[in-house]
This record gives structure tokens, sequence and C-alpha cells, in this order.
């Protein structure tokens, strides 16, 4: 009994205990962190009592308690600084004027690079050389695919989480079927409805993603991968037999919002997850009271956790500055990164800077109108809680995207960043603050979009539980991603269907035409009459009077002369009958060549040459003599 009561409470420690959590969040992007950050507070919080060591270069904000118990940090240094260096922008104006070409190799650059940084930092170094052991790898794979080798040397399941939709890399890499005629690329403003043109552009960058990704993406990532992990390994495995141990993926999209495509079992979609509970978010006590002092509403002006308002051009700083002092009716605002305002320009006293908001709580406050963004994944969200209508101004093209899919459900309106105008500004706020129409429609979308019965955090909850029950859910994976990219797209079968295909028809054709030609020959040798030599040889008798010349020219001269010797002898034998008998003339000058065999030749000596060119039917009886009947110059006689 006292050994049963031991064993029940060394179990019951283990479960306390829960699973300990090793999470890397490499990007640069404030958004990927508050998305990967929400999910662990969730893991924490949850029954099974998970701890969490975070690796991240970020820290908490100001005037925001960060500290999460069980959840540890390690922020690493020069990663932001090294994004610039690799020609990376957060600038407004420089983010819209990059081409998608120059942006996505710069990404590539980049997020190599800052995987580099990472794992040579010497507070990774002293965790992998500590001895502390993990249960699970839960990884940003945004260009950071070497850091599964983490999960292969601590021998655990990963999960990756993607903050934006799934992109052509994730995709490829859990096998998830993806088509350049269905689904557009993440570089591309286009949405799923691509006309043909937009088709063939979409075919030809996922080609080059494909391409960049298999011959100089994953190259570059497994130099790192080797001079990092051969250390700690003696062996190895092939870097791409590292996405076998994928698991399971969270993206943040809802097909409610952006479109319904095909993921496999081991992809969920857990859009908003990152929301925080209505009944939880607090406003600090100042902007509360300024919010509550205007007259008509507030509106909220953000480009983003990263891109810095304050560097907008100066001429697109006064236009906005303009607008809002001009709608003195409202109160605004602004997000506003530096401590000061432009001296050139004079702050209007109906708007509040500050370089830092609580958005969500912003968002659901009844006093806010709306909402001016640049249209990233979690503001939609948010806005979508706060059912606040939204006016785009998109910088990127997947925000292009998004504005898109927004103005489509009838919640947005959209000023793209060149055409930043005084009236453009000013007729996108009339609109959207007076058209109650937007407002009513963000309601039927946040009703589509926000589950009552289950919340998308409690859903990614219940799925990592089953990795870590399962020891990595492999029943769920796709075969798939073991495949090529030849295997994957079929080439290899193209390649074997088509030279059959040719072989059938080309292999009979060639042997038919043998056969033919063969046959053709053979047949032409055998009916070739015997007696066409003789022919001749009785022309060159006729036309050189030698008998014996035959042998020697018989079979040079060609059946013409023999035909021409029959001319000449039926004009003698014309001219020497008069005009008595043009009927016998006509029938004699008409009648085909007769080609019965000659007689022997010891009987060619009783006929004369002449009578064998002037019979035109028959000239030699069986016995070897003339007809009468059939010779036209003894008939008329």
């Amino acid at each position: 009994m006292r050994l049963l009561q031991i064993v029940s409470l060394l179990l019951c420690v283990v479960l306390a205990s829960g699973a300990n959590i090793l999470a890397v969040l490499p990007s640069v992007w404030k958004s990927h962190y508050l998305f990967g950050r929400k999910l662990l507070q969730e893991l924490v919080e949850s029954p099974g009592n998970h701890s969490v060591t975070l690796i991240s270069p970020h820290a908490a904000q100001d005037g925001v308690d960060w500290e999460i118990p069980r959840i540890r940090e390690l922020r690493i240094e020069g990663l932001r600084e090294n994004w610039l260096d690799m020609g990376m922008s957060f600038e407004a104006e420089e983010m819209h004027a990059q081409s998608v070409m120059e942006r996505f190799t710069r990404l590539i650059y980049a997020g190599t690079t800052n995987v580099d940084i990472l794992l040579s930092d010497s507070q990774v170094r002293k965790l992998l050389t500590s001895g502390e052991r993990f249960d699970l790898l839960i990884v940003d794979l945004f260009l950071s695919d070497a850091l599964l080798g983490l999960a292969f040397y601590y021998g655990i399941p990963t999960v990756a989480i993607s903050p934006t939709d799934a992109n052509s890399w994730l995709n490829n890499m859990f096998g998830n079927p993806q088509s350049s005629s269905l689904d557009p690329s993440n570089f591309l403003p286009f949405t799923e409805k691509m006309n043909t043109r937009q088709r063939i552009v979409n075919s030809l960058m996922s080609t080059f993603e494909r391409l960049t990704y298999n011959f100089f993406h994953l190259i570059s990532q497994q130099s790192v991968y080797t001079n990092h992990f051969e250390l700690l390994v003696k062996e190895l495995p092939l870097y791409r037999d590292l996405t076998k141990n994928l698991s399971l993926a969270l993206i943040n999209s809802h097909p409610g919002l952006h479109y319904s495509r095909a993921y496999l079992p081991n992809m969920v979609e857990v859009g908003g997850l990152h929301l925080t509970n209505a009944n939880e978010l607090i406003l600090p006590k100042h902007l509360e009271s300024f919010m509550k002092s205007s007259p008509s509403g507030v509106i909220y002006f953000s480009l983003g956790a990263d891109v810095q308002t304050a560097q907008l051009p100066l001429e697109k700083l006064s236009v906005i500055v303009d607008v809002f002092g001009h709608l003195k009716e409202f109160h605004f605002l602004l997000k506003w990164e530096t401590e000061q305002f432009i001296p050139d320009l004079q702050l209007p006293e109906n708007v509040l800077i500050a370089d830092w908001f609580p958005q969500q709580a912003v968002l659901v406050h009844p006093q806010v109108k709306m909402f001016i963004s640049s249209c990233g994944q979690l503001s939609v969200w948010e806005s979508v809680v706060g059912r606040k209508p939204i006016l785009a101004i998109p910088l990127l093209a997947e925000q292009e995207v998004m504005a898109k899919r927004l103005q489509h459900h009838g919640v947005s309106l959209t000023v793209g960043y060149d055409a930043i105008t005084y009236d453009a500004l000013l007729h996108g706020i009339r609109q959207l603050t007076l058209n109650s129409s937007y407002v009513e429609k963000m309601g039927q979308l946040n009703e589509r979009l926000i589950s009552r019965d289950s919340s998308p955090a409690a859903k990614a909850v219940r799925k990592i539980q089953l990795i870590l029950d399962s020891g990595g859910a492999d029943y769920l994976k796709s075969h798939a991603n073991t495949l090529n990219f030849w295997r994957i797209e079929g080439i290899d079968v193209f390649l074997i269907i088509a030279l059959g295909f040719c072989g059938i028809l080309i292999v009979p054709f060639l042997a038919i035409c043998c056969i033919l030609r063969k046959s053709y020959h053979s047949q032409a040798a055998q009916s070739q009459p015997p007696y066409r030599t003789n022919l001749k040889v009785v022309g060159r008798v006729h036309s050189y009077g030698e008998q014996g010349s035959r042998k020697s020219s018989a079979s040079a001269e060609p059946l013409r002369r023999t035909r021409s010797a029959q001319s000449l002898s039926n004009r003698s034998s014309s001219s020497s009958m008069g005009s008595t008998s043009p009927t016998s003339l006509s029938t004699a000058s008409t009648t085909p060549l007769d080609l019965t065999p000659p007689p022997p030749v010891h009987l060619l000596g009783q006929v004369s040459p002449l009578q064998l060119y002037v019979n035109q039917q028959r000239i030699y009886s069986s016995e070897g003599k003339t007809s009468p009947e059939d010779n036209p110059e003894r008939r008329f006689s």
C-alpha cells in the first residue's frame, strides 16, 4: 500500500510538471512575436502545466507587464540591425518602393544571416551545451529552416507556426498541395480569382520561388545548419530529411477572411489566435479620458507595429495632419515613434501621439469609429473583433490582397500609398464614418469569423497536446514531403509517358516503312517483263540493221526507241496505202503496243524486220507465222 502511494505521488509530480517546450521566434517583425507569444501563454496556462523557453529578438514593451510565469525569455541582440544591413527596411517609403524580386532576394539573405547570428549567440550556445532536455520545438519557419536542427539535436517533434497565411515554402515542407492556377503567391498582389495574365505571372513567380528555394535558399541554410550542429552531433542527417520531423503547422488564416483551400490534417487554421478576451483589455486612464472627451468619436491611425509613421515623407505627413486638423469633431490617435513631433508641422489639439497604443483595447472601445491601417493580419483581426471599418493604406503585396478582400466584403475603402492626397483621405474618412453600412457588414464578418464555441487558441493547444501525447502524430503526416520536385510535379511520369507514346508511334512506323520498301523492291523485280530486252533488241536490229548488235546495246536502249520505230513504220505503211483506207490508218496509229512475247530466235530470220513493227494487233501466230487479218500491209496489197 505504501509503495502504491509513492508511485501515485511520482505520477502526479510528473503530470503536474508538464512538457518542457523550446520556442524559437527569429523574425524581427513584432507581429510574428506577438502571435507566437500568445500561443505560448495559452500553453503555460493550460491544464497541461507546461513550461517554455523562448528565444527571440524582442523584449517587453514599455507600459505593459509581459512577465508570464513559466516562460523564460532569451533575447538575441543584433538581428534587427542585421536585417537593416541586408537592405530591408521598416520605413513605409522604402518598403513600398522595393520591387517584388528585390524584396524576395533580400528576404532570403536577411533570413539566412539572422539564423546564423541567432545560433551563434552565447546564450543559445550555453543552452545547447547545458544538458537541458526538451519535449517539443515550436518555431517560426519563415526563412529559418536551419532551426530544424534543434529538433534533431534534442530528438523531439516540431510544431511550425505561420503568423501570416501559409506560403509556398511551408506547403512544400509539409507536402501540402499547391497549384499556381488556384493559389496566388504571397509576394504578388493577386487574389485567388486570377485572370489569364495573372495566372501566367503567378506561375512564373511560383516556379521562381520553387527554384530559388531548392537551389539557393536550401543551400545557404544547409551551410548554417552544418556549421552549428556538426560540432554537437557526430553524424548529421541530410538537411532535406529534417522536414520529415514536422508534426504540425498552425496557420493564422480563416476561409471566411482569406479563401477556402486544401490543407493536410496536420495543417490547422487558427486565425485570430492572438486575440484577448474583451473583459481582460484595459486602457490607460489618460487615454480613456482623451477618447471620452471627443464629441463625435475617435479615429485610430497606425501602419503597423514596425512601420514608423514618423519616417513618412514630409508631404504625406502634412496631408495627414491637415485632414486631422480639419475634422475637429473627431479625436485622433496617431502612432508616433519619436518623442517630439516634426518642428515644421504643428500638431493639432485633437491629435494624441504615442509610440505604442494597446491596439486591441483601443479598437474594441465604443468611442472609436474607424481604423486607418496598412491591413496587416493581426490588425485586421483586431478590427473585426471591434467591428470597426478600415481605411486601408497598404504597403506590401500581401496587404494589398487583404485590402481587396475587405473591400469585397464591404467593410473598408482603400487609398493607395502613392495616392495619399487631401481629398482622397478626407473622402474616405467621411464615407466610413457617415455610411452605416460599413459597420453593419463588419458586424456580419465578425459573426462569421469569431467562434463562440471554441477559440482558435484552445484549438491550437489541443493539437499541440495531441502531438505531445502521441510522440509526433506520425499518422497525420503526408508522404508527399518525402518526394522531390520532379516526382511531386510528375515530371518523371510525364517524360516516361511521352517516350512510350513516341515509341508506340515511331517504332511501328519505321517497321512498316522497312517492310513496304523491301516488298516494293521484291515485287518490282518479279513483275519486270522478261521480253522487254527482246523488244529493245528488235528495235536495235531495225535501227541499225545488225542483229548481232543487240547483245551490246539492248540493255542501254530505252523502250521509247521501239515505240519510235513503231511510229515510223506506221507512217511508212500509211504513205504506201494513200487515202484509200483512212479507217485502217486510224486504227493502226492508235492501237497500243502488243507485248506478246517474241518468237524463238531461230524464227526471226523468216520474218522481215519491217513486218515486226507494222503489225499492231498480233504479228505472230502460235506457229510463228503472220496472220493476214492482223497484217494491214498484206490486207491492202
